[in-house]
């Protein structure tokens, strides 16, 4: 019988690893699931469990993630949002995911976020110095998180500087020590293996490690240095206890293990270390700190920003002496130990020898750990995560609101008409390609967009693969056309490969940069493509610092957005577009410049977006009044519930007397507009790429604000492709997937180039990520 729940509760998933798998994490979850049965009743807590061996769970798992298939991972998503959870936490590890990097949990939380589920984030692990794709990563999983939770303080510190979150989301919250631990009961039941262990070890000065074994933990450094105090502390022992890590012994069964053993014989200590194979429960690992007189913890890696076994030692009241990680650093700060630097078995036995050698200092280290520990006991520790995730579930939005405009079945048959082997064909004649129009970066640029976005949103389409071949054909195109020495590109090429102008600064390198960022962060796009893209944009980076054209920097933005490094390009590029409206915005006519000409709403777009990636929430603020603004001069109202309304002061003289709006997208034409010219009533040509940027630009308005207003304006500005428009008539030719060139006076151009078909795919793709289409 499915469980029932009470209407006052609120419902949360928790995303993690889980028992009877063993790992760190699926303890840490497990307590955590425990703590907050407790301190918050009102939290009725269910988990979605990482699986990659088939394992049973027990009855709190109600949904379940394949860690190697990424569809999983959404269809996880999907299942929780329909079953009603109010708020998900995702406890974050790089290796419990699937893809590069654990990438796949990103298409996880963009589904909980189309579906309007708030999501907070525990960091388990935050890097100094990432790699491209871990930082990326975490980038794209942290940006749309309610809340972000780190152990340390440090651990914050990190994640500010390396641009994971907004500083103001970003909490410290302890890692918690269950009851057993923190105050053992010697009538607490243990295993017999580990009594006998325990009652070999009486009477010695117990030095201990426990978790799960791994090269990672450094444990020969611990070993080493029990050598060199041997003679001067002949009670001391150590005892190893835990099984190897589950993972470990997949790729190389217990080779670890074995070599500890052996480099205790080395050490002349093999009778004094005590080995315990055993997955210990929190009694256990109770008795064991019980009678442990030092802990230690010698891993290898400075990186390490959480332990659960250091976290139990501490709360224990146990002195510690360990190498210097972030983590224990912060723990051991008060003087609840003595820290060392990685792999120094001489720095590691000295420590020991002081704390073994003086009873005061050992006395000292022991009660600034329980002062310490005192704020670890999982009951507090769960009250204040409580707290957050009440806070997480209060923003529970509803769904996208109902629109009447679903986007045609996909058709990528015109698409792969105008593609060959070297790029996209610029233009067509009717249907049929004009290879003599060559291929051009703004193109394949675009191509590129578009095929990134195809691999997550339409998966179904990659049966015949054909979006990798473009992803592939695209790097090799965009490398190519970039000069380092120039700091620029060329852009245009023939299609047999030769170039037809010198490597200069323009759109064409904004989009290319926008390009390689769509592409490095798309997590559902294979690594190798990621990889090469990310590269790319680094080397590139050089160019957007000679770019000065408003489009072009508001293109660069659009790509540099997406990726978690935080550039100084993208600094750069915002305040000049921020620039740019404050000197040129006036009540009646609050935009970048004194005309509007093309590709207008991307300039919006970029400012709100890259307001948002710098946490200036008076830069976004800009962007959406500019939009607001925008839209109302093409048409379409935000007033009310957005049904139909008045184009007010479309022709911009600050009058009101503008053209009556119809909430039907009628863009700006060929012709272009001037700030105080009256709007004339033919302005030439509509672009599909204008089209385009109000869908894209209203739906991240959407995604951002959760106002139904921009829902409705992405949506009826997607309908002008499908003949919502002044002529009625369709852009969007449902036979072939491709679309026509512009909206003319009395008709369509019949001719479907690569600029407006790309334009419609590029917006259908906006539209769904947005979630305001299936």
């Amino acid at each position: 019988m499915p469980k029932t729940h009470s209407p006052l509760e609120t419902r949360i998933a928790i995303v993690s690893t889980y028992a009877p798998r063993r790992c760190g994490i699926a303890t840490f979850s497990q307590d955590l699931t425990t703590a907050l049965a407790e301190a918050a009743p009102d939290l009725a807590v269910e988990i979605c469990a990482l699986d990659r061996d088939g394992l049973d769970y027990p009855p709190e798992v109600t949904a379940i993630i394949e860690q190697d298939s990424y569809s999983s991972h959404r269809r996880a998503a999907t299942h929780l949002a329909d079953s009603g959870v109010d708020a998900v936490v995702i406890e974050h590890e790089f290796g419990i995911f699937g893809g590069s990097d654990g990438a796949w949990i990103t298409g996880f939380a963009a589904e909980l976020t189309r579906l309007g589920v708030p999501y907070l984030v525990t960091l388990h692990t935050v890097l100094s110095e990432p790699t491209w794709a871990q930082a990326t990563t975490l980038h794209q999983l942290c940006r749309e998180a309610a809340a972000v939770t780190v152990f340390t303080e440090t651990a914050r510190t990190l994640a500010v500087r390396t641009g994971i979150a907004p500083p103001d989301r970003i909490v410290h919250v302890p890692h918690g020590a269950p009851t057993p631990v923190t105050d053992y009961q010697a009538t607490n039941e243990i295993g017999a293996e580990v009594r006998r262990v325990l009652d070999e070890l009486a009477g010695r000065r117990v030095l201990s490690t426990f978790g799960l074994i791994s090269p990672g933990k450094g444990l020969q450094t611990a070993i080493e240095a029990l050598g060199m105090i041997a003679e001067e502390h002949p009670d001391a022992a150590y005892l190893i206890a835990g099984t190897t890590h589950p993972e470990i012994v997949r790729n190389s069964g217990e080779d670890y293990r074995e070599s500890l053993m052996k480099a205790a014989e080395e050490a002349g200590v093999a009778d004094r270390v005590a080995f315990l194979d055993s997955f210990l429960t929190e009694n256990e690992i109770g008795a064991i700190l019980a009678q442990t007189e030092i802990f230690c913890t010698p891993y290898r890696s400075r990186e390490q920003i959480s332990s659960g076994a250091l976290t139990f030692a501490v709360a224990a009241g146990k002195p510690v002496v360990s190498t210097e990680y972030h983590y224990a650093v912060d723990m051991l700060g008060d003087g609840a130990g003595i820290t060392v630097p990685p792999e120094d078995p001489e720095a590691f036995a000295e420590a020991l020898r002081t704390l073994l050698g003086d009873d005061a200092r050992l006395a000292a280290a022991s009660e600034a750990a329980r002062e310490r520990g005192a704020l670890l006991h999982w009951d507090a520790v769960a009250q204040r995560f409580a707290a957050i995730v009440r806070a997480c579930a209060a923003q529970r939005r509803h769904k996208a609101p109902a629109g009447s405009v679903q986007p045609p079945r996909l058709k990528l048959k015109h698409l792969t008409r105008l593609t060959d082997s070297g790029g996209i064909m610029q233009f067509g004649q009717g249907m049929r390609p004009d290879p003599a129009s060559g291929h051009c970066v703004d193109d394949v640029a675009r191509l590129a967009i578009v095929a990134a976005g195809l691999c997550a949103e339409h998966p179904q389409a990659l049966r015949g693969a054909t979006p990798h071949e473009w992803l592939d054909t695209s790097l090799d195109f965009l490398q190519q056309a970039y000069d380092p020495a120039a700091r620029a590109a060329r852009n245009m090429r023939t299609v047999d490969g030769h170039w037809l102008d010198e490597p200069h600064p323009g759109d064409h390198v904004g989009r290319l940069i926008w390009a390689l960022g769509e592409i490095a962060a798309a997590p559902a796009v294979p690594d190798k493509f990621r990889e090469r893209a990310g590269e790319q944009l680094m080397d590139m980076l050089p160019a957007v610092r000679n770019l000065t054209a408003l489009r072009s920097t508001a293109y660069a933005v659009l790509g540099l957005v997406q990726i978690a490094e935080p550039t100084r390009e993208l600094e750069q590029g915002v305040e000049r577009l921020d620039a740019a409206w404050r000197d040129s915005a006036t009540g009646s006519w609050p935009w970048f410049e004194e005309r509007l000409s093309y590709d207008n709403a991307r300039l919006a777009q970029a400012l709100l977006a890259g307001g948002a990636r710098a946490g200036d929430a008076e830069v976004a603020g800009r962007g959406l009044v500019a939009l607001d603004w925008y839209v109302k001069q093409v048409g379409l109202d935000l007033s009310g519930d957005g049904d139909a309304g008045s184009a007010a002061d479309a022709d911009g003289d600050g009058d009101g007397d503008g053209d009556a709006g119809s909430g039907q997208l009628a863009l700006v034409g060929n012709l272009w507009r001037r700030k105080g010219f009256p709007r004339p009533e033919y302005e030439g040509d509509e672009q599909p790429i204008d089209a385009a940027a109000v869908v894209e630009a209203s739906a991240q308005a959407w995604r951002m604000t959760r106002d139904a207003r921009y829902a409705g304006v992405a949506r009826r500005s997607f309908a002008w492709f499908l003949g919502d428009n002044r002529l009625g008539l369709p852009l969007y030719d449902a036979g072939s997937g491709g679309c026509r060139d512009g909206l003319q006076a009395a008709g369509t151009n019949p001719n479907q180039g690569a600029e407006s078909t790309l334009a419609y795919h590029q917006a259908r793709l906006g539209l769904i990520r947005a979630g305001l289409a299936d």
